[in-house]
């Protein structure tokens, strides 16, 4: 299981799970360049009410690989 939190810059939290097909996806995003904000945008969404200052994310794959990556939104 994934886990996923959005620390927002009014002092919110967003946190929810996401599945191993996440973590294909930020692969192959980041293989393709992207990063910080443009990464979060296509990775999660850029419709935020107050946006993030950082998106972390959590866990471990089904296949065992550890995950531990921490996304600037800047």
């Amino acid at each position: 299981m994934i886990r996923v939190t959005a620390r927002l810059v009014d002092g919110g939290v967003q946190e929810f799970t996401e599945g191993d097909s996440f973590i294909t996806r930020l692969h192959l995003l980041q293989k393709s360049g992207y990063e910080g904000k443009e990464l979060v945008h296509e990775l999660i969404t850029d419709d935020w009410g107050a946006p993030p200052v950082y998106v972390e994310i959590t866990g471990t794959t089904s296949e065992g690989e550890n995950i531990n990556a921490r996304i600037p939104y800047s």
